[in-house]
């Protein structure tokens, strides 16, 4: 039903944490750097394999850098490998328990594989991290893995967290909606799916919209939805639904 949590992104690393080991030089942490800056980039470009060998050469001039074994650990979760992926996130944790990017992607990482109760005090760890940049993904993954123990209350209390802290973060907006929805509030839904396509645009939200619209009887609202998701997702499996209750007389407003 809901997404998975996000690594400190929402696709993007964040290069951020405690520098490599004293002893080595000026030079060596500058190649470090650059060498898990090229990692994360064929990462971006989903260039695994080349991010891989990029984050190797990182790692092997210092095996406790605390973004490279991040960024190693998500190319190997990416890769389908979550034992590699557990065992970076646990080194870079083990040399840097104060880094906020690390703490959020393990809890993101742990929650996506059913370990919520472990998942959920990584993210408690990156929200007490003081210079973890952006402390809103952190609730944000809270609140996602909190609807799975389910505790929607307390997802709801890191849904809000996240909004006030960036209020042009889109997902809080989604979730709330169809939480409301889910709970028969279809108004607050509405409103809260509006602020969602405002920042942000996406098949399972649009169709979100038509459902939403459907229950409110809006035609206004669900022609909106629908006529976009049809236009800009038609391949989609929400597009091919939409499609159908076209054909069978069940959307209102067409």
């Amino acid at each position: 039903m809901y997404p998975r949590c996000v690594a400190t992104f929402l696709g993007v690393l964040v290069l951020v944490g405690c520098a490599s080991a004293p002893r080595l030089s000026p030079q060596t942490r500058k190649l470090i750097q650059l060498r898990t800056a090229l990692g994360v980039g064929y990462m971006r470009q989903g260039q695994l394999g080349l991010a891989r060998n990029e984050l190797a050469h990182a790692l092997a001039l210092d095996r406790t850098d605390a973004a490279a074994n991040n960024a190693m650990a998500i190319v190997e979760e990416r890769l389908r490998e979550p034992v590699k992926a557990g065992r970076y996130f646990r080194r870079g944790i083990a040399h840097h328990p104060h880094d906020g990017s690390l703490q959020n992607n393990y809890g993101a990482f742990l929650c996506d594989t059913g370990q919520v109760a472990r998942g959920l005090k990584h993210f408690q760890a990156a929200l007490h991290s003081p210079l973890y940049p952006t402390p809103q993904l952190a609730d944000l993954n809270m609140a996602v893995c909190l609807l799975k123990v389910p505790n929607k209350k307390g997802a709801i209390h890191y849904f809000h967290r996240a909004q006030a802290l960036a209020p042009e973060l889109a997902a809080p907006y989604y979730y709330l909606a169809h939480l409301r929805y889910e709970g028969h509030q279809y108004a607050r839904a509405k409103g809260d799916l509006t602020q969602y396509l405002q920042r942000a645009r996406s098949a399972r939200a649009l169709f979100l919209g038509v459902r939403i619209g459907q229950a409110l009887k809006d035609a206004r609202f669900t022609h909106y939805c629908a006529t976009r998701l049809l236009e800009n997702y038609a391949q989609s499996p929400q597009a091919r639904t939409v499609v159908q209750w076209q054909r069978e007389g069940r959307l209102i407003g067409h």
